[in-house]
Formats: structure tokens, C-alpha cells, sequence
């Protein structure tokens, strides 16, 4: 492990009361399942009064199976990058912003013009599968999906009508495709709606949710709620969706694996996912 050293050369908190954590290549690794290491430190870390928050670009159908993996009750949970935060143990939803039709509509047609695949995502008050569908257009590549999956429909109206406002619109692949298509979709949309990049390199999304909204937007909403002063929180990341979540925490912390503009950012680089690299840095910063 190693400390990063900046021009602010911030201290971190004396205590952390709230620990925002992302959840792929942070909490957990490829196979989705919270390491037996980072399960004690989590629960330890709440036994010490710390609220832990999953804080993440999934939706909370997908984020559920992560949440309860951990000490129940679950928490709170800012979900699709910003877009959603709510509780996860009782279902309440603090907020939720939607793309308006019309606006998500014009940034389907966009991405196909651009030559890549849209993928429709719904956050309803339905619960289970049919509450969280993803759209595709009938002719899309398949690959990689998974066959048992019932939340992806063919839509073959994708690009005239929709029957849900959407949280996002995404579209993944490759990062050599996906960063030219965020900039085209930022030379076309950076005013009226939020352009985030997350995912994996082999899984690289672009994500479009209504204009203002990212981790930070969530983050800043709960701690209010929480009443959690900025400077008694911290935060955990790998991925650019994270960039504005470790510069808003109180303390910032980037995993091993992260992207260079996250460990550019961060006041402090824990081990890798595979390492337990969440587990070390809750060791160090929240038990104490």
C-alpha cells in the first residue's frame, strides 16, 4: 500500500462516520461476491457505528444481491451513478431522476447513428424483474449477455417510443470505442443531460442519465439526511464514475486496480479488489 501525495496534503478524518462504497472492482471482483475479509471489516466497521452506503453505477435491481450479502438490515444505497438513492432495506426511494422521453429517445437515436448498441434501463416502483427491464433494439448484438437474464426485451419501437421513463441509456464495450462515443455524446449533449463513464476495460460504459447527476449528487443528498458533517466521511472507488466521489469525501481512497484519473485524485491508494484492498483500507482509516 501506498499514500499519494498532493498539493492539499489533506489529513484523514479522526472519525469516519459514513463510508461510501463502490461495488465492481471495489467491494467486489468479477464474480460479484464480497470476500470473507471485506464481510468482517464491513460488519465491523458498522458495529462501530459507521453508516456503510454501496454507492454505485448499478441499478438497485443489481445492486440488491450485493446489499444482501452483507450484515442486514440493509442501508441506504445510491444507485445508477446518482440517479436513485434509496433504502434497500425498507424500499423507500429518497429520490429518483428519470430521462424524459423525448430526451431519451434523441439519445438512442445517437448512439445507433454512432454505431453502437443503446441499452434502456428502467428503475420502477415494481418490484423484481419487471419493475427493472432493459430495453434493446430487436437486431442488437447479444453477445455477452446473459440468456437467463429476464430483464432484457427486444423493443421494436426503440427508436420512436418508449413505455417507461428510463434512468439511463447505455451503451458498452471496448474503451477504444466507448471514449470516442463519450466525447460524441458530450459534443451533442453536455448541457441537457449527465455523461458518465464506468464499467470494466472489457465492459467500458457510457451512461446517460438526466443533466446533473453523478455519485457526488447522492452523496452529498444522504449525508445531509444522515446528518454526516463532508469531513466525516470517505470513500472508496476505482472507476472514473468515482473521480467525484473521492474529491468530495472528506477522505478519498482508490483501490489498487483504479483507473489513473482515480488514483490522480486520491488522498490515499489501498491494495487491489483481489488483495481485499476495501478491508485494509477500512483497517486503517474507520477501526482504528
Amino acid at each position: 500500500m501506498q499514500s499519494l501525495a498532493h498539493s492539499t496534503q489533506r489529513k484523514p478524518p479522526m472519525q469516519i462516520r459514513a463510508l461510501f462504497l463502490d461495488i465492481d472492482g471495489t467491494l467486489v471482483g468479477s464474480n460479484s461476491l464480497v470476500s470473507p475479509v471485506v464481510l468482517d471489516s464491513v460488519r465491523r466497521a458498522r458495529a462501530s457505528g459507521c453508516n456503510v452506503v454501496l454507492c454505485t453505477g448499478r441499478t438497485r435491481y443489481r445492486t440488491i444481491p450485493v446489499a444482501d450479502q452483507l450484515d442486514p438490515p440493509s442501508g441506504y444505497a445510491v444507485t445508477s451513478n446518482g440517479g436513485v438513492l434509496s433504502h434497500l432495506g425498507t424500499g423507500v426511494v429518497v429520490y429518483r431522476r428519470l430521462l424524459p422521453i423525448p430526451v431519451a429517445l434523441e439519445v438512442i437515436r445517437s448512439i445507433r447513428q454512432a454505431g453502437v448498441e443503446p441499452f434502456v434501463y428502467e428503475d420502477s416502483d415494481v418490484p423484481g424483474v419487471n419493475g427493472a427491464r432493459v430495453l434493446h433494439h430487436p437486431a442488437a448484438d447479444k453477445t455477452g449477455m446473459d440468456p437467463e437474464d429476464r430483464r432484457y426485451r427486444p423493443h421494436v419501437d426503440l427508436m420512436t417510443d418508449l413505455p417507461f421513463r428510463p434512468v439511463s441509456v447505455s451503451a458498452y464495450g471496448t474503451p477504444d470505442r466507448m471514449r470516442p462515443l463519450a466525447l460524441y455524446m458530450r459534443s451533442r449533449f453536455a448541457e441537457n443531460v449527465s455523461i458518465v463513464e464506468s464499467g470494466t476495460e472489457s465492459g467500458w460504459g457510457v451512461e446517460i442519465y438526466v443533466s446533473g447527476i453523478s455519485k457526488q449528487t447522492g452523496l452529498e443528498m444522504l449525508a445531509a439526511r444522515l446528518e454526516v458533517d463532508r469531513e466525516e466521511t470517505m470513500a472508496i472507488g476505482d472507476h472514473i464514475n468515482d473521480v467525484e466521489m473521492l474529491q468530495w469525501a472528506g477522505w478519498g481512497v482508490a483501490m489498487g486496480n483504479a483507473q489513473p484519473e482515480v488514483l490522480a485524485v486520491a488522498d490515499w491508494i489501498t491494495e487491489s479488489v483481489s488483495n481485499d484492498g476495501v478491508a485494509c483500507a477500512i483497517e486503517r482509516f474507520v477501526i482504528r
